[in-house]
């Protein structure tokens, strides 16, 4: 792993050399996330370049307060976000908290990542994105909490509400309509 700290101080002081080190570490990353959501490679790429010239554009605001990592998807968090806004208008969903252990327990068993990435295109993106942060990029919670800026029971909710429904539509049932 590369030492973000000295690289980001590099970068401050005008190193290009750190910035495509920074920039490479993470941009496979960042990619993979878009398309998730979007299915997309053109929108992904798009998209992917777009947060880092946002990330360029504010890393001197940057403090090692948290993680890097965490602060880069926050800005890939908000600027997908934006994109769904200019897109669709999609709606916000709130949730109440549950537990999530009996549904990833019965998600082990899919093979085909085709099927799953078609099953989470169909979920509400709320859902899915909190998804994908846990259980793709191993964010906590908390932390997607903070990305997302929605409290730490709401993401909990959307977790388990999304895994709900990727559970019914993996074993070939349509949901009821019924957003949760």
């Amino acid at each position: 792993m590369v030492d973000e700290i000295k690289l980001i101080d590099r970068i401050k002081h005008g190193d290009r050399r750190a910035l495509d080190t920074l920039i490479k570490a993470y941009y496979q990353s960042i990619f993979a996330y878009f398309y998730y959501h979007t299915q997309n490679r053109e929108i992904s790429m798009d998209l992917t370049q777009e947060v880092f010239v946002k990330m360029v554009a504010s890393i001197e605001t940057y403090e090692n307060r948290g993680k890097f990592r965490s602060w880069l998807f926050t800005i890939a968090a908000n600027h997908l976000r934006n994109h769904w806004k200019y897109e669709s208008r999609h709606e916000e969903y709130e949730f109440e908290e549950e537990s999530e252990n009996d549904i990833t327990s019965s998600l082990e068993n899919v093979t085909d990542s085709a099927e799953l990435l078609n099953a989470l295109s169909r979920i509400p993106t709320d859902q899915r994105d909190c998804i994908v942060l846990k259980y793709y990029y191993g964010f906590t919670s908390r932390e997607i909490a903070e990305m997302l800026k929605v409290k730490e029971p709401t993401v909990k909710a959307r977790i388990r509400y999304g895994l709900n429904k990727l559970s019914i539509l993996l074993k070939g049932e349509e949901t009821d309509g019924e957003e949760q």
